[in-house]
């Protein structure tokens, strides 16, 4: 790395520049960590290598525009957008549970100005957290609610199909044990929050 690299202000204003050696240093020191976070999330290299190249070009978009302050380490943003980047790519795979709990603020895009890289970062953090919290509900849960919530929420299934599978004797009896489940999850869920 040359000197005029080590800090945050050089490689901005590098990358604003197209200067290819300040996008060479933020790649090699900062894709190792954003790739091992994304592994750790169930990702792979293509994953990993996708989000990274993205989230690359939200910062070097932002580093073109003159209205731009980065108010953070150029680790903590880029770290913070591959998050939400990641996130999103998860949640249109739909391995990300979408039960109707209140998990965080209103989302916004990363994008744009309605952010500072601050709130960013706290969001991300705040995400992150609720996300794994909801994981040790969805265990803590256990079966059949765990299954129902799955196939209603992730699978996407409808009553009358697991009331078949659970057998349960209508559809109707399969939604008040969809209801109870959810509460049952809500329960936990906050319980493990505090």
């Amino acid at each position: 790395m040359k000197e005029e690299f080590y800090n945050d202000v050089a490689l901005l204003d590098g990358l604003s520049e197209g200067d290819h050696r300040a996008s060479k240093v933020i790649y090699t020191v900062y894709y190792p960590i954003i790739s091992k976070w994304i592994f750790s999330k169930g990702g792979d290299a293509e994953s990993a290598q996708d989000v990274f190249q993205d989230g690359l070009i939200v910062l070097y978009q932002k580093s073109k525009d003159p209205e731009f302050c980065l108010t953070c380490k150029i680790g903590t943003y880029l770290f913070a957008v591959c998050k939400r980047l990641w996130f999103k790519k998860f949640q249109q795979k739909h391995y990300q549970y979408e039960l109707p709990v209140d998990f965080s603020d209103e989302e916004q895009p990363v994008s744009g100005n309605l952010r500072d890289e601050q709130q960013d970062v706290a969001y991300f953090l705040e995400n992150e957290h609720n996300y794994e919290v909801l994981q040790r509900a969805m265990k803590e849960l256990g079966e059949p609610c765990g299954q129902i919530l799955k196939a209603f929420y992730i699978e996407k299934k409808s009553m009358q199909d697991i009331a078949a599978v659970h057998q349960y004797a209508n559809m109707e009896t399969a939604k008040v044990q969809k209801y109870k489940c959810l509460g049952r999850l809500k329960k936990i869920y906050f319980k493990l929050k505090q």
